[in-house]
């Protein structure tokens, strides 16, 4: 999730500036452009995901070890789309000064997180899989969470104006 801390850093000051500058409605479409640049990004990278057997495997590691391994991997292929949904949110929101509700969020999805691992392995005996794909549901339960907060909150209503079709301008140069 390198690729992301790269974006991030030029997604917070992109946002910073745009908010400085009173131009709130850039906030939204650097949200959404970013999100298209990552979730493009990770289509390849959920390529390694789908090989990861035969890729540990040619590294080196015992057939049972890759096999396991791949086994939790093809679970935590919906996380990779997951995290970059939530990056972009993460930092249009931070720019606002916004932190209170994904807090929030994030502490109630922990719970249910918690609760459904525990379900999964200690009373249903479900295994590696069961416990990456709670990983993954808990993830969208937070992006969900947030792109609701961000439609329905008066705080983000100058910087939330809806799905633009200028988050697909100059994508290359993002």
């Amino acid at each position: 999730f390198g690729f992301l801390l790269g974006m991030g850093s030029a997604l917070e000051t992109l946002c910073g500036q745009a908010h400085g500058a009173h131009r709130y409605e850039m906030l939204g479409v650097y949200l959404q452009r970013s999100t298209v640049v990552l979730i493009l990004t990770c289509l390849p990278m959920s390529f390694l995901f789908l090989f990861s057997n035969p890729i540990l495997t040619a590294l080196g590691e015992p057939e049972q070890v890759a096999t396991l391994a791949s086994v939790f991997v093809y679970g935590m292929i919906p996380v990779i789309f997951a995290y970059a949904v939530n990056f972009p949110i993460q930092k249009f929101l931070q720019s606002q000064s916004i932190v209170t509700p994904s807090a929030y969020i994030s502490a109630a999805t922990l719970v249910i997180h918690l609760i459904l691992s525990w379900i999964a392995v200690y009373r249903l005996g479900y295994g590696l899989l069961a416990l990456s794909l709670i990983h993954s549901f808990s993830w969208w339960i937070i992006v969900v969470a947030q792109i609701v907060y961000i439609k329905m909150s008066p705080r983000c209503r100058r910087t939330w104006e809806g799905f633009s079709w200028k988050a697909f301008e100059g994508l290359w140069d993002f």
